[in-house]
């Protein structure tokens, strides 16, 4: 599978979308099946890698779980990569929140409105979980469309164990193609790996191929968009300039959406300045780029074999318990989630590697994430085109430290020795620098994702979230590329 030809790309869209991960692919897909001729651009190409020769393993890992924020060019993007978790932000993500560091920022509307998005997004990606176990879940209009994924025998046997000593677990809902027909077979090769059985549902198998099937999508595959046009008054987004193995052309769009993953949208939108926007689309506040936000995660092994375990199936647990406050302790805290197996030894010193891979083998990989919050002075600092240097969020160290204490603690009452990982915590899942906001002053985009000022010109990824919350982003992000098909649909610039 290939894409277009710059030159064979038709003349005449209703949309352009710029970037075809989890923002990028399902805002094609919301558009395609409401009737809109959209052209989706993608920098990279397909991934198409194979199995290892002995056919054990269906999974290549490409990137360590220290690095989970790696922007992947390909169709599909990030995704193609990720562990497929897909949660809902809970209630309390939507608003205004104190925090040991200060306030995650409200957001322009309620959980209530993104609630049926959310849902919609849930059958496009298959998701699979179970209500009722988790501590901080948002209400739902409706169950999950699949019912939860088994779990390992041995992962069953060490959950049976921590809830016995009193902690309470929840699945963790998964986006995978897993029951009666379906490809997946909950091998050990998923999270952080990319699946040459397709059965992790990402946004190429989920979004991108159903939005090609609809014969409404063309889409350019190897092809960079270097900058987004304007009216001359800077009032309407009109196209955008892309170039393709060396040849540039120039297609025109009444709605243009930049979802290009967090840093490359910043980027694009910087170097699109004109006159009227001296600074950058989006950035008459000096907001491009800024709040920043994203989870601090630590990582610790819970020792549950003597001998090494071999492949299994293991991120399919969480601990939520805590997301909102813990004992004696005021503030949200965050959560636990269990990782898949990865050859991690493979990221630590040579030296090391050997024990590392002992620890590994014998163990759950556990990782706590506790929310970082945004501000105005966190995220890029711009040099023309480029981004010269990055201030951090705001960091809640009390938090961070709670939440893996209660988590160690948890394991270690279930007789399950626990060895921390010897590094400093780490910042994943980054959003923010082209926030969603009512106050133009205070944002980029308005509440559905269209720029402040420039009618047409949505930002829809990572970036256009103004806090991250504790749980993992994705599905946020596919819920808000539905929400803005709905929302562009019924503007009358692309068909209802």
């Amino acid at each position: 599978m290939s894409g277009l030809r710059l030159e064979d790309a038709r003349g005449a869209y209703d949309a352009i979308v710029v970037g075809s991960g989890a923002g990028g692919g399902t805002l094609t897909l919301g558009l395609a099946r409401r009737g809109a001729r959209v052209l989706l651009v993608e920098s990279g190409d397909f991934l198409r890698l194979q199995p290892s020769d002995a056919g054990e393993q269906p999974g290549v890992y490409m990137y360590g779980l220290m690095r989970p924020d790696d922007e992947v060019t390909c169709v599909g993007g990030s995704t193609k990569f990720y562990g497929a978790a897909l949660y809902r932000f809970r209630e309390s993500d939507f608003r205004a929140v104190e925090h040991e560091a200060g306030v995650s920022p409200a957001w322009p509307f309620g959980y209530e409105a993104l609630e049926p998005y959310y849902a919609e997004a849930e059958r496009l990606y298959r998701v699979h979980g179970a209500a009722g176990d988790d501590a901080s879940e948002p209400f739902r209009a409706g169950p999950f469309p699949h019912a939860p994924l088994p779990h390992d025998p041995l992962v069953g046997a060490v959950m049976a164990r921590l809830r016995a000593a009193g902690a309470r677990l929840s699945d963790i809902p998964r986006g995978l193609d897993y029951g009666s027909g379906g490809a997946c077979i909950m091998c050990a090769t998923c999270d952080a790996h990319f699946c040459t059985r397709d059965a992790k549902m990402d946004a190429e198998t989920a979004a991108v191929r159903p939005a090609l099937a609809t014969g409404n999508v063309d889409l350019l595959t190897r092809t960079d968009c270097a900058r987004v046009i304007t009216s001359i008054d800077g009032r309407r987004a009109e196209g955008v300039v892309l170039v393709q193995d060396g040849n540039e052309r120039t297609l025109h769009a009444p709605v243009i959406a930049v979802c290009a993953g967090q840093t490359r949208t910043a980027l694009l939108l910087r170097r699109s300045r004109t006159d009227k926007h001296a600074d950058g689309l989006g950035n008459h506040a000096g907001m491009l780029g800024r709040g920043v936000a994203g989870h601090m995660t630590g990582v610790f092994f819970a020792l549950v074999s003597a001998a090494p375990m071999g492949p299994r199936h293991t991120k399919s647990f969480a601990m939520n318990t805590y997301y909102d406050g813990a004992p004696g302790w005021t503030h949200p805290v965050g959560v636990l989630q269990i990782a898949g197996q990865a050859p991690i030894w493979n990221d630590a010193r040579r030296v090391l590697r050997p024990i590392v891979k002992a620890i590994a083998e014998r163990s759950l990989m556990c990782f706590h994430m506790t929310e970082a919050l945004p501000s105005r002075d966190s995220g890029f600092v711009f040099e023309g085109d480029r981004i010269v240097a990055e201030a951090p969020p705001r960091f809640c160290g009390g938090s961070y430290k709670r939440i893996r204490e209660l988590a160690m603690k948890a394991f270690g009452r279930a007789g399950y020795p626990v060895i921390p990982a010897l590094r400093k915590p780490q910042l994943w899942h980054k959003t923010g620098g082209a926030i969603m906001g009512n106050d133009p002053a205070q944002s980029v985009t308005d509440g559905h994702g269209q720029i402040h000022g420039v009618e047409g010109l949505y930002v829809i990824d990572a970036s256009s979230l103004p806090s991250a919350g504790a749980v993992n982003t994705g599905l946020t992000i596919m819920a808000l590329a539905l929400r803005a098909a709905d929302t562009i649909a019924a503007s009358g610039r692309a068909p209802a």
